[in-house]
């Protein structure tokens, strides 16, 4: 028996799927994949003075439409708040988010792992806007900003930490990026950053419910 064999990891998920909209979250700017850099902005994705943000009602229909396939209570009521902290391709300074009422509460997926059925809960969906891209490998001395991306709806999809195994995970992006593929929410392709994951790693001795190590990872 291996000295590590006395250890478990426990793994939780956020998934950030794109959503298939013609236009932001709260703007009529495009989001076509492969545009000219900084071509699909506008002065409301540029948090310009005076302007005010409309909601995109697709991205509230793309959100209840996955909830109700993983069995999630919707929320009646929607509401977005501001998250700050400082992006070099965040333009507005903060994020328009839902932090305190998500859209979906609850709800699970059933994966399949080596013939096996596991059901990972949900602890939630909330809808945000996606950051621009900072690109820096194109010059030696300077980072430059592609603001396209900016302003993008996304769906945030917090796992509960039911995910023990490196397969599981696999297999939890898998049935997932076929899912909202199905139900037309998102085309899912990893490439264009449309199905993206922060990966929350716990390592604790077998039984115990207190962590021994915590690691992030972004994919």
């Amino acid at each position: 028996m291996s000295k590590y064999d006395k250890y478990e990891t426990v793994i939780g998920l956020e998934t950030h799927v794109q959503l298939a909209t013609q236009s932001k979250a709260f703007c009529s700017d495009a989001t076509a994949f492969g545009a000219p850099p900084n071509t699909q902005i506008s002065v409301i994705s540029l948090a310009y003075p005076g302007t005010l943000p409309k909601v995109n009602t697709k991205q509230i229909e793309f959100a209840v439409r996955l909830g109700l396939a993983l069995g999630c209570d919707i929320n009646l009521e929607n509401r977005f708040d501001r998250k700050n902290y400082f992006y070099a391709d965040l333009p507005k300074g903060y994020q328009i988010t839902q932090d305190r009422l998500p859209i979906c509460v609850g709800g699970a997926l059933t994966i399949r792992v080596n013939q096996s059925l596991k059901t990972v809960r949900i602890h939630h969906i909330h809808l945000e806007e996606d950051a621009g891209k900072s690109i820096h490998d194109l010059e030696d001395t300077h980072s430059l900003i592609d603001l396209n991306r900016a302003g993008t709806p996304l769906l945030e999809i917090v796992s509960e930490p039911d995910l023990r195994f490196a397969d599981e995970v696999d297999a939890f992006m898998t049935t997932m990026r076929q899912l909202v593929r199905y139900l037309e929410v998102s085309d899912g392709n990893m490439e264009q950053g449309s199905l993206r994951c922060d990966c929350n790693v716990s390592v604790r001795l077998k039984g115990l419910k207190n962590w021994v190590i915590a690691v992030k990872s972004r994919t």
